[in-house]
């Protein structure tokens, strides 16, 4: 009998080296799909208790009523349109790690993540400063109710003091991917994460002798947590406990490295930003149908994040893989590990689905919403499930061709789906037909299939094999 935890450790080990058996893996099909879910579970698993720390987070501030869980909701987007910045340049980061790592070049692996941290460390200081001082701004622009402002200024001030940490570990993060070691930002953060519900509970309702702060503490708690996991980070990479290693002069500027970077980085950091900001904009959308649609629109959201953590490990597979399949001079053991992870990620993705669609009330009794609240949740909920096929495909195929390089397809496709499918029909569906929230909601599952379709149209089509970087 085949031992099956000495197989897994056996599959591991490559990906944490960064060394993946490339030539093994082309023509074994079997063993693909156990090393697409070796990276991919690490990195799923890291996501899960990210969520769940935001599930926790949401049920103790929904104990604070629902100004307070729209507070939450209007200050996430603002603070995701932010962080696509990073998650973009993550991503050109990735995908020159990954091409170094399959020509065996780890030294050039190492330079482009430098040059990325370096970046990232002085942008996000920046943006950390601007986001602290336009609080009250950024919640006005959000809509917020005159009873909510004041809660949403109070929880983004503490969060923004933690911006410039949690954008540092994400590039590092990335750059660990693109070398196939997905293990350790998720050991690293599960410590972050029993920290900020340790410190939510202690916070937000006073507890070990410390105030009651409410949404502020929840803020201030989160805060701390990602200051923990960057210094975490930053200490095993200074002492070279990584397979990303520090170069000798630690802040030495490149510019030709850098410049590569931002030249594959750009176009998904544009992505991300497009993607945010029509996020930002639709929910200001569903603000304008009152507090109680924000609030119920911010629960149904929570809960499907639970949903997207296997597809997201599937995508870093798929990135990782495709990116150093390429680099190993093999674009059809690329193409073939491509769509794997479209099978593997329809696969989780179908059956999270499928129990939003038939028990919604399962998920929204983690909350314990208010009557008010739960018939609408539960809509939108289902509505949520119905897309979840397609989030699958289009998160898979966008992993690759970011691993690629392709970059900036991906940003078209998702410019024209969230720009030209979801805001012009929230519109429609909300403004036009009077549907309300659940038009809103209708319009993302329209966009999520025309970005699905997109993405298989332009990897099938197959331009992202004959990208140098």
């Amino acid at each position: 009998m085949t031992d099956r935890s000495g197989l897994l450790r056996q599959a591991s080990e490559p990906a944490v080296r960064g060394r993946l058996p490339l030539e093994e893996l082309a023509p074994d099909t079997g063993r693909l799909r156990r090393t697409i879910l070796q990276l991919a579970w690490p990195v799923a698993a890291e996501m899960l208790l990210g969520t769940l720390t935001q599930v926790v987070d949401m049920m103790m501030v929904a104990r604070l009523g629902h100004n307070a869980i729209a507070a939450v909701g209007l200050s996430f987007r603002p603070m995701f349109f932010a962080l696509s910045i990073f998650l973009g340049l993550g991503a050109g980061t990735t995908a020159l790690v990954a091409r170094s790592m399959g020509r065996k070049d780890p030294g050039f692996a190492n330079r482009i993540a430098h040059q990325a941290l370096m970046a990232t460390a002085i942008l996000a200081s920046g943006l950390a400063a601007l986001f602290y001082a336009l609080a009250p701004r950024i919640q006005a622009f959000m809509g917020a109710a005159p009873d909510v402002l004041p809660l949403g200024v109070a929880y983004l001030r503490p969060l923004a003091w933690g911006m410039a940490f949690m954008y540092t570990s994400i590039v590092i993060t990335a750059a660990l991917r693109g070398a196939g070691d997905t293990m350790t930002s998720m050991r690293v953060n599960l410590l972050a994460n029993f920290l900020n519900v340790l410190l939510n509970y202690t916070l937000i309702f006073g507890h070990f002798g410390f105030p009651a702060l409410g949404v502020q503490g929840a803020g201030i708690a989160t805060s701390v947590a990602r200051v923990v996991a960057a210094l975490v980070l930053l200490g095993l990479l200074l002492g070279r406990r990584l397979v990303i290693l520090p170069p000798p002069r630690l802040l030495r500027f490149e510019p030709d490295v850098f410049l590569r970077v931002i030249r594959i980085g750009g176009p998904a950091t544009l992505e991300r930003v497009l993607m945010s900001l029509a996020m930002l904009f639709h929910l200001r959308m569903v603000a304008g149908q009152g507090t109680v649609a924000l609030a119920a629109a911010t629960l149904s959201q929570n809960i499907e994040e639970l949903s997207y953590m296997p597809a997201i490990g599937v995508a870093v597979s798929a990135a990782t893989l495709v990116g150093q399949f390429l680099g190993h001079g093999r674009p059809d053991a690329a193409e073939r590990a491509g769509w794997e992870c479209v099978r593997l990620a329809l696969f989780f993705m179908g059956f999270m689905g499928l129990l939003f669609v038939l028990a919604p009330g399962l998920w929204l009794a983690l909350y314990a919403p208010g009557s008010e609240l739960r018939p609408l949740a539960t809509t939108l909920l289902r509505l949520m499930g119905v897309a979840q096929p397609f989030v699958a495909v289009a998160f898979a195929l966008s992993g690759g061709l970011r691993g690629a390089g392709d970059t900036a397809s991906v940003m078209a496709a998702t410019a024209l789906s969230m720009w030209g499918v979801r805001l012009s029909l929230t519109y429609l569906f909300m403004s036009g037909l009077g549907w309300g929230a659940p038009g809103a909601w209708l319009a993302i599952v329209v966009d999520s299939a025309t970005r699905a379709a997109i993405m298989a149209w332009l990897f099938a089509r197959g331009r992202w094999r004959r990208i140098e970087l």
